[in-house]
């Protein structure tokens, strides 16, 4: 068994533990709160309710989850701004003064830590752009400690919507192969239009036939998946294949990314479909079968990961590939 999967369980009941320990200490603050007893002696009650809020909960959280590495620092913070946060909506009496001075000095230790973790993750992304777009972001959030799986599904979300916004003024990366034989980015073009004019027409019939409301969501789930797919097309176009260094760089658009040491590469084939038990990541039609002497771990969207030791890419022209990876 993997040994990250073993830590990775080994972890797990301390999730469950500091879970448990916060459930049970806003139940018991909202019973109190909403008892009897506290109207007798609500000043004294909403101070208790208010600490076991905010610094019970975060030593809690502390204590069973961030000491033991169970959970990442910043979940201490949160923690004690969500308890600031209920204690003034929740408890009455609470002692908003004391409170407020407490969120004040939170709010300015979070900025402070915030702009230390994003020149932190501003540095790392530089030095790892090599991976592309999502890798060098995830690599940045990653060393600002936000977990794997998150930093994953935040990188994602944040290339898309800086290649779609920015692609438009950028020029591809030198040396690369590129990946347009098949047309695909001319199929995604078409794939656009028809999701606007779709969404037009969907946005009148709703808004004269339901509610304005449903209209939007819709409008606003089109341009969502409209984003995505003008991401998609940029990345592709920005970020060829690549051989930097003594890696090959595959970056196939923002669904899959992999960096494969030259070494590795056994054999470049043509091909004109995917062999079967072969990892995919072709547009529309591959062209070039990468063969490895291992399995390396491929990257995919929102965290997706896959082993596969056989490759099939589309690359414009095999023969100049195949010859540069040799």
């Amino acid at each position: 068994m993997p040994a990250a999967s073993v830590l990775s369980r080994s972890r797990a009941p301390w999730w469950l533990a500091c879970g448990a320990a916060l459930v049970a200490i806003y139940l018991a603050v909202f019973a109190i709160v909403g008892s009897t007893m506290f109207a007798r002696a609500p000043d004294h009650f909403a101070f208790a309710a208010t600490f076991d809020l905010t610094v019970s909960a975060t030593l809690i959280v502390w204590w069973l989850g961030v000491r033991r590495r169970a959970l990442p620092a910043w979940v201490a913070v949160v923690t004690l701004s969500l308890g600031i946060a209920i204690a003034k909506a929740r408890v009455p009496h609470a002692p908003i003064g004391a409170l407020a001075a407490l969120g004040g000095a939170l709010e300015v230790v979070s900025m402070g830590w915030l702009l230390l973790r994003i020149r932190r993750v501003i540095r790392v992304a530089r030095a790892a752009r090599d991976a592309g777009p999502i890798g060098a972001i995830e690599a940045g959030l990653v060393a600002a400690r936000i977990p794997a799986r998150v930093a994953a599904i935040l990188a994602s979300e944040l290339a898309v919507v800086v290649l779609a916004v920015t692609g438009w003024f950028r020029r591809p990366r030198d040396g690369g192969f590129a990946m347009r034989s098949t047309g695909w980015l001319l199929f995604a073009g078409v794939i656009g239009f028809l999701v606007i004019v779709e969404t037009t027409v969907l946005h009148i019939a709703l808004a004269a036939m339901w509610s304005p409301t449903a209209a939007w969501i819709s409008t606003a789930s089109s341009a969502y998946t409209l984003l995505w797919l003008l991401g998609d097309a940029q990345a592709i176009r920005l970020y060829p294949v690549a051989i930097v260094g003594d890696t090959l760089r595959v970056i196939v658009g923002v669904r899959w990314r992999a960096a494969i040491p030259l070494t590795e590469i056994v054999s470049v084939t043509e091909i004109s479909e995917v062999p079967d038990g072969a990892l995919g990541l072709a547009l529309l039609a591959p062209t070039v079968l990468v063969t490895l002497r291992a399995p390396i771990e491929v990257h995919g969207l929102l965290g997706r990961r896959r082993r596969a030791d056989r490759i099939a890419l589309t690359i414009d022209d095999p023969k100049a590939f195949a010859a540069a990876v040799r």
